[in-house]
C-alpha cells in the first residue's frame, strides 16, 4: 500500500497493536475490540485512498477542507443549546448512538493543513484564521490538551514556512498572542471527566501490571514519534509538527489528564491518525 519512501509508516502499526492489548490488561467487554478493529479497518482504508489518489489539487481545495474540518471541530459546542449540561466539557460528534473524541479526530489533519497552507504565500491568511478558529473552538469545549497540543506544534509549522532567505511574515507570527492567551484560559478551566483506566491512564494501567509491560507501551509510543519524525525528513516535513502533538499528549496521558491517542481505546484518535496521514500521503506530491 506504501511504497518507496513511506514503507517507513507501516511501523506505526504498533501503538495500535499495544492498545488491543492495554484492552486485555483492562479486561473490557468485547464490544470495544470491535470498535477498535473496526476504526483500525476504516483508518486503514483512508490511508490506502490517499496513498493513492492522482490528480493535481484544485486552487482552494485545500482552504475549503480545512475550513470543514474547523466547523467539525467547533460542532460538539452546538450541544450548547440541546440537553446536555453545560458545566459538561463539549468534545464529542455524535453520530446516532456512536461518539466521536472531535479533537483527536479532527486536529491532526488540521494541523497538516495549516502547515500547507502556511508554505503558500497566498493561502497564510487563511491557514492563521483556521488556527485560531480551531484554537478558539477547542477553548470554549474546553479541551486544554489539545490545545496546548496545537500551540506547542505551530512554533514547527511557523519555521517550516520559513524557507532559506523568506519569511513566513509578521501574521503567523502573530497568532502566537492569541494561542498562548486562549492555551492559559483553558488550562484555567475545571475538566469535570474521571480518568477512565484503558483511555487516559494506559500508561499507569501498563506499569500496575508488570514494568515491562509499561516499557512496552513507552516503546510503542517512541517508536510512533520516530516513525513520523523520520518521514518529515524524508517528504512528508509537516509530520514533524504531528509528531510534537503525539508527543504533548502522551506526556498529559503519563499524568492521566487526556487520552493516550492510539494507544488506549478510542475510535476517534485511531480514524484522525488515518485521515490525517491519508491527507499527507495525498499532498506529498502535490505541494
Amino acid at each position: 500500500m506504501l511504497a518507496d519512501r513511506s514503507s517507513g509508516l507501516w511501523f506505526s502499526i504498533a501503538p495500535v497493536l499495544a492498545g488491543f492489548a492495554v484492552l486485555s490488561l483492562a479486561g473490557v467487554a468485547p464490544q470495544l475490540y470491535l470498535v477498535q478493529a473496526g476504526s483500525l479497518l476504516l483508518a486503514a482504508v483512508l490511508i490506502w485512498l490517499g496513498a493513492r489518489s492522482e490528480g493535481d489539487v484544485m486552487p482552494g481545495t485545500l482552504q475549503a477542507l480545512a475550513c470543514l474540518l474547523v466547523l467539525l471541530l467547533g460542532a460538539p459546542l452546538l450541544a450548547e443549546f440541546s440537553t446536555v449540561s453545560a458545566h459538561q466539557p463539549q468534545r464529542w460528534l455524535q453520530f446516532g448512538t456512536l461518539q466521536l473524541y472531535s479533537g483527536g479526530l479532527i486536529l491532526p489533519a488540521i494541523l497538516v493543513l495549516v502547515a500547507v497552507l502556511l508554505q503558500q504565500p497566498a493561502s497564510r491568511a487563511a491557514a492563521c484564521g483556521i488556527l485560531l478558529a480551531g484554537a478558539l473552538f477547542l477553548a470554549l469545549q474546553p479541551d486544554a490538551a489539545q490545545l496546548l497540543a496545537l500551540t506547542i506544534a505551530f512554533p514547527l509549522l511557523y519555521l517550516q514556512a520559513c524557507r532559506p532567505g523568506v519569511s513566513a511574515g509578521w501574521l503567523p507570527l502573530s497568532c502566537f498572542v492569541p494561542l498562548l492567551a486562549l492555551c492559559y484560559w483553558a488550562l484555567q478551566q475545571q475538566d469535570g471527566l474521571q480518568s477512565v483506566p484503558y483511555v487516559e491512564g494506559v500508561f499507569a494501567l501498563a506499569f500496575s501490571v508488570a514494568w515491562w509491560c509499561g516499557a512496552l507501551i513507552i516503546g510503542a509510543a517512541i517508536l510512533l514519534l520516530l516513525v513520523l519524525y523520520r518521514q518529515s525528513l524524508l517528504d512528508q516535513p509537516w509530520l514533524a509538527a504531528v509528531a510534537v502533538y503525539y508527543a504533548v499528549l502522551y506526556g498529559g496521558s503519563v499524568a492521566g489528564a487526556t487520552p493516550a491517542p492510539l494507544l488506549g481505546y478510542g475510535a476517534a484518535p485511531v480514524l484522525g491518525f488515518g485521515l490525517m496521514l491519508g491527507l499527507s500521503l495525498w499532498l506529498r506530491q502535490r505541494v
